[in-house]
């Protein structure tokens, strides 16, 4: 079933009585190794009630919006060093030139590790192993082979890990935790994997799909350089407009409805979220893209409720200084193949997005 209207799908995102899913994913997908399998439904994006909780609050308690914003300068920085290495190139790949490294570089200070030792090795991995979703089985191989990729280095970063201290990165964190008795050894591990698997597709695509906007919409391109104080906005109206997921998927765990159309225990369900933003109920003029919008209600990208995202403040804090820095030094962004572009997949931008770009200065 899919779920198309906004406060459907945001009703759908809360209701306990389905699942994320996760296992089913696996089992769609072809993959035969229970491993993933049984580390995604320990993981807190699967499990529900008491145990959820203790998850969320042992590891979203890293996640504070202080921490966000003391990161916040060191991001800008990798941006406009990337920005300069550019050169005042006229033609970039920018999901390859600027990017691609932000997300990763983030994650990997985040973990403790060295950014450029690991960075491409942790996009590619987030890439990889969320390929999971498509729920291909012809795709089974590699997505088995990114799994276990992904769980070897998380069991190489536990054993070889140096404390630092409590506020030092993510491990030392759930380390204190556990400390604390809030956290297993098994918990720590597959909250690492959780984490790492979704560190840096989501916000890559989201900043894709951004610019793409903006490239369809040159004027709101301008209407940000007058006034950079709409970057908060347009992270948001970017995330509504072009989101980067179509859908979140749940499974149903008992007999039940939405809005009264029956839901049999099993049933596989997609909340649209691509139609939800363009809800007219909610969102006026919901096919144009207002970076001054001020919705009433927020995009569903991060989900709602006892799932919402919890990397979604360090995600938009990314998007937020992409666009500061770029939109302080290009006067306009255009594609560099608008033919091929218009016949683009509309997840390409995850591999690449051939620009042109004018500088300012």
């Amino acid at each position: 079933m899919e779920v198309l209207t906004y406060n459907a799908c945001a009703t759908l995102l809360r209701d306990t009585s389905y699942t994320t899913g996760l296992a089913e994913l696996f089992d769609e997908s072809g993959v035969t190794d229970t491993t993933f399998r049984d580390l995604a439904t320990e993981s807190v994006n699967y499990v529900e009630g008491p145990t959820h909780t203790r998850l969320r609050a042992a590891i979203g308690s890293f996640f504070t919006p202080a921490r966000v914003e003391a990161m916040r300068q060191e991001v800008r920085a990798g941006i406009e060093s990337a920005l300069d290495e550019l050169d005042g190139a006229a033609e970039i790949d920018l999901t390859d030139q600027v990017i691609r490294d932000v997300p990763s570089t983030l994650f990997a200070r985040l973990l403790g590790v060295d950014p450029v030792a690991h960075r491409d090795f942790i996009s590619r991995i987030s890439e990889e192993s969320v390929r999971v979703f498509e729920m291909d089985p012809t795709l089974a191989e590699d997505v088995t082979t990114a799994w276990t990729e992904l769980v070897d280095w998380v069991d190489e970063l536990i054993a070889i890990h140096t404390p630092g201290g409590p506020e030092s990165n993510v491990l030392d964190h759930l380390l204190a935790a556990r400390a604390e008795g809030k956290l297993s050894d098994r918990d720590i591990k597959v909250s690492l994997v959780t984490l790492l698997a979704a560190s840096t597709d989501t916000t890559q695509i989201l900043a894709g799909c951004m610019f793409w906007a903006f490239i369809e919409n040159p004027d709101q391109w301008e209407r940000l350089r007058i006034d950079p104080s709409l970057a908060g906005s347009a992270v948001a109206e970017s995330a509504r407009y072009r989101p980067g997921d179509a859908w979140i998927f749940r499974v149903a765990t008992v007999d039940g409805d939405v809005e009264g159309v029956p839901v049999a225990a099993g049933d596989h369900v997609f909340a649209c979220i691509g139609a939800a933003h363009r809800d007219p109920s909610i969102f006026d003029d919901a096919a144009s893209f207002d970076i001054g919008r001020r919705a009433a209600r927020m995009p569903l990208n991060w989900g709602v409720g006892r799932h919402f995202c919890l990397g979604r403040m360090f995600a938009v804090m990314e998007l937020e200084e992409m666009l500061l820095a770029t939109s302080e030094r290009w006067s306009a962004i255009t594609h560099r193949d608008v033919a091929a572009a218009a016949v683009a997949p509309y997840l390409s931008v995850q591999h690449r997005l051939p620009v042109r770009v004018r500088w300012s200065h």
